[in-house]
């Protein structure tokens, strides 16, 4: 992969956003996120994610976001991929591998966190191979969503 892994930049928000639309109707869904709540985001002191991008040449080809959170059950924090898409025509070039290991990286050094979970779509086999190869584990669960308004 020729290009950087780098944290995302407030003027980085139009393309993020393409590529979080792109990854929203991959699966089937639809991203409610707008500019204004990404700008505000990526401005902001203290984000509710961390935004990490792929940029190839002249233009963002991917990008993870990871959150943290606590688990009762371990008793630690831990990170949590909230989203990871590398482009359509850029998969295949060793950028969601770069990604995932600046995730793992950026985890363990600004939260000191020893674990990162995820979860992708069970019909979604190219992802779970490739997180396979990555050295993950899969933990088969029911995800569930329940409106609060």
């Amino acid at each position: 992969m020729t290009g950087c892994i780098r944290p995302a930049l407030p003027a980085d928000a139009a393309a993020i956003l393409a590529l979080v639309r792109d990854h929203a109707a991959f699966e089937r869904s639809v991203a409610a996120l707008t500019h204004g709540e990404l700008a505000a985001l990526l401005s902001a002191d203290r984000p509710p994610t961390h935004l990490l991008v792929a940029a190839g040449g002249t233009a963002l080809v991917g990008y993870a976001a990871v959150t943290f959170d606590f688990s009762l059950w371990r008793a630690r924090r831990y990170a949590h991929l909230d989203g990871l898409f590398v482009a359509r025509e850029e998969r295949g070039r060793g950028i969601g591998r770069k990604l995932l290991a600046a995730v793992k990286d950026f985890a363990q050094r600004t939260e000191g966190v020893d674990r990162l979970e995820w979860q992708t779509p069970a019909w979604n086999g190219e992802a779970i191979r490739f997180y396979l190869r990555a050295g993950a584990t899969g933990v088969p669960k029911q995800r569930f969503a329940m409106p609060l308004r």
